[in-house]
This record gives structure tokens, C-alpha cells and sequence, in this order.
């Protein structure tokens, strides 16, 4: 720069072009690289068609998956009552034989109802899922033991077949409509009713097992179901209490079933003539326990009733 010369030589104030130092580093070289991603349509982006064939598959592999899982629920239960009908084969007296049969296509009606009929699909919340997997569960369970306890017995009564069609499939039914998604039963109400139902349920059973045997009346339980339910009541509302009603009374007769079938004899109530020795007092103990808490399930049954009668309620107009 000459003196008086007012101008100024870049390179004397940027340094020699390709030097790096302080002096010598350009605008362009100290931003750095431009690390933001290409938006499509502009200068080096893949063509928009790429970006939204990409989006394409990935939104239709989706919903083939969805489809196909749809469609095993579709079809398990028919594939259940094909099962039922080949297993039922060594029952030995046809009419037995059908009416475990019936018994189980009763109850599968009810599930494909759960899915693509008025009782379906399962509310999208996760709480709405896991209540209606514990009542396939809880219900199964007991449908599970009564169609072996059918299937085991001799003779022309079958009055237990149409007791445990209706009362199994009113208690599916109940818990189908109440976590479908057009019930209006929140998660909380939900959540609230299935913890209450369950407490209940373990309170009970932790009772029998600090005083033992099995109380041979279900008045104790239907006590402490009625007491969950104005609990969860105060707390979640009616079909909290509801919901609680219904999972207390399953639970609880889950646990008497099992305790009867597999149970440690201290378990069993006394149930038998005095004249009968030890062991076969027991087996008396353990054939008419289940029968004692029939009253809990009818009871239990038109809680479910009216559960189902409120979430029709719920829905929105």
C-alpha cells in the first residue's frame, strides 16, 4: 500500500488466496461445510419422486402388517372351534361332546364380535389393551377349566353347558364393550377399576392363606368385591367400579378353581360326610368347592351387565 493510497491490497488484508491462518482464513472457509440436509427438488437432492416412492413402501408395508395381523385375529377363533371339534372327538356321548362344542363357538362369536363387530376394535390406549388381554386371559382360564371339567363327566346332565355359555360370554362381552374404541371409558377409569378389582383379589387370597381353609361360602368374597367397588368408585367413577367388580370376581374364582384342582388339601374346605375317610373327604372338598362359589359368578355376572349397559351409554352420539 502506498502511502496516501487509500485503497487496500486484498491480499495484504486477507493473506495469499489458499494460506489458512488468521489472517488469511475467507468468510467461506470459516462458516465451514453446509451440513443441513438436502431438501428435495433442490440442488443435489435425490428427485422428489425417490423421496415419496420411499414414503410409499414404507406406508404400505405398514399397512400389510397391520392387515395381516388383523386377519390372524379374524381367523384364531375359528381355528380355535376347528381345534375344539377335532379334541371333542374322544368325548365318548355325542351330546356332551357338542355342547363343549357350542360352548366354545359361543365364546369365539364373542371374540370375532371383539374385532370386527360392535364390541371392536380395542381402544388405542395402552390401557384399553391390557385390560382386554387380562380378560381374554381371566375368561379364558375359566372356560379352559369348565370345558375339562364338562368333557370329564358321565352322564345325560349337560345344565352346565348353557350356566357357563351365558355367564362366560356376559363377562366377555362386558369387557369387550367397555375398552372398545367407541366406549368413552378413560385409562384412568380403566386402570383405576382393574387395581381395585385386583387388590381385592389378593387381599382375599392372602387372607386364606394366613387362616386357611377356603372359605366354603362366597359371601367373604363377595364382601370384599363390593368393597372394591365403591373404592374404585370414589376414586374412577362408575365404571371404575364397575371394572373392578368384574376383575375381582373373575380373579377370585380363578383362584378357587385352581386351589380345587391342584391345591394342597389344607385348602380344601370340609365339605363331606362325617363318615368318610381323610382322602375321600378331600375329594369331595375339592369336586364341590367350585359349585359353593356359583353365587359369585351370577353376582359378578350382572355387574358385567351393567358394565356392558355403560359403555353402550358412553359412547359418543
Amino acid at each position: 500500500m502506498r502511502s496516501g493510497d487509500m485503497s487496500i491490497d486484498r491480499t495484504t488484508f486477507f493473506g495469499p488466496a489458499g494460506r489458512r491462518g488468521t489472517s488469511g482464513r475467507g468468510l467461506s472457509d470459516a462458516e465451514g461445510p453446509d451440513r443441513r440436509r438436502p431438501v428435495p427438488g433442490a440442488p443435489g437432492a435425490p428427485p422428489r419422486s425417490a423421496t415419496t416412492a420411499t414414503t410409499g413402501r414404507r406406508d404400505c408395508c405398514i399397512g400389510e402388517a397391520c392387515a395381516g395381523a388383523r386377519a390372524v385375529r379374524v381367523q384364531a377363533p375359528v381355528a380355535l372351534v376347528a381345534y375344539v371339534v377335532r379334541w371333542s372327538a374322544t368325548i365318548g356321548q355325542p351330546p356332551r361332546r357338542w355342547g363343549v362344542v357350542a360352548l366354545v363357538a359361543a365364546l369365539a362369536l364373542v371374540v370375532e364380535l371383539g374385532v370386527v363387530g360392535p364390541l371392536g376394535p380395542v381402544g388405542g390406549g395402552r390401557a384399553a389393551r391390557l385390560v382386554r388381554a387380562t380378560g381374554y386371559l381371566l375368561v379364558g382360564t375359566l372356560a379352559v377349566e369348565a370345558v375339562l371339567f364338562l368333557a370329564g363327566r358321565t352322564g345325560p346332565d349337560l345344565a352346565g353347558v348353557p350356566v357357563f355359555g351365558v355367564a362366560f360370554a356376559g363377562y366377555l362381552a362386558a369387557g369387550l364393550a367397555m375398552t372398545a374404541h367407541r366406549s368413552a371409558a378413560t385409562p384412568r377409569a380403566l386402570l383405576t377399576g382393574a387395581a381395585a378389582g385386583t387388590a381385592a383379589a389378593a387381599a382375599w387370597t392372602a387372607v386364606v392363606l394366613a387362616v386357611p381353609p377356603i372359605p366354603p361360602g362366597p359371601w367373604p368374597a363377595i364382601l370384599l368385591v363390593a368393597a372394591a367397588m365403591a373404592g374404585a368408585g370414589a376414586a374412577g367413577g362408575r365404571v371404575a367400579a364397575l371394572s373392578a367388580g368384574t376383575t375381582a370376581a373373575l380373579l377370585i374364582l380363578n383362584v378357587v378353581t385352581a386351589s380345587a384342582a391342584v391345591g394342597p388339601g389344607w385348602l380344601i374346605p370340609d365339605l363331606a360326610p362325617p363318615a368318610l375317610a381323610p382322602a375321600a373327604r378331600v375329594a369331595v372338598g375339592r369336586a364341590e368347592l367350585p359349585d359353593a362359589y356359583l353365587w359369585l359368578l351370577l353376582l359378578g355376572w350382572f355387574v358385567a351387565l351393567a358394565q356392558w349397559a355403560a359403555a353402550r351409554g358412553t359412547r359418543p352420539r
